[in-house]
């Protein structure tokens, strides 16, 4: 059986007018699904700036920067310090305090990752290099809710430059394992 070519036929115009919205909804709808999958939902509505105009740094919450890559996800423990009791009347605040009470950890999402080939310390940038951690993460101490992106993207482009600004080593073994 022989098929006909293809060359030879013609599609209507109001079908091609058809198909183009077609693929125009479906990237529409894998956009908005990849913003979906792609964004970070935290256990709760943790208001930094409150905690900053209190006077608390990031430094304060997130104690590992001085002995570990990562800077760390703070603790109950943490949070305790301040909150065995509410301070004020707000909801998310309620749910820190029953999160002390019932001594089960708050299961903070991460939110800035680096590439799996890319070693990077918090120690070696926060504590070596006096880097404030606003250079790499944004104005986290504004935001009144947890964001779900990170505010500034980290990205190979934004660490040589860093690097190049501050006179640090730029060889690729420096950052990759």
């Amino acid at each position: 059986m022989k098929l006909p070519k293809l060359k030879n036929i013609e599609i209507p115009k109001s079908r091609w007018t058809i198909l183009i919205c077609l693929a125009v909804v479906l990237m529409g709808i894998i956009l908005v699904f990849r913003h979906a999958w792609s964004s970070v939902k935290q256990p709760l509505a943790f208001n930094h700036k409150i905690h900053a105009d209190n006077d608390l740094n990031c430094l304060d919450c997130h104690q590992h920067y001085k002995d570990r890559a990562s800077s760390g996800k703070p603790s109950l423990e943490i949070c305790a310090g301040c909150h065995e009791e509410p301070i004020g009347k707000n909801k998310e605040e309620k749910k820190v305090v029953e999160h002390i009470k019932s001594g089960q950890e708050i299961e903070w999402q991460r939110l800035y990752r680096v590439p799996e080939d890319v070693y990077f310390s918090h120690r070696r940038h926060v504590v070596l290099a006096d880097i404030k951690c606003a250079n790499c993460h944004g104005a986290m101490e504004e935001k009144t809710k947890p964001p779900s992106r990170p505010l500034k993207k980290i990205t190979m482009k934004r660490c040589l430059s860093c690097h190049e600004d501050k006179g640090a080593n730029n060889d690729c073994i420096s950052c990759h394992r």
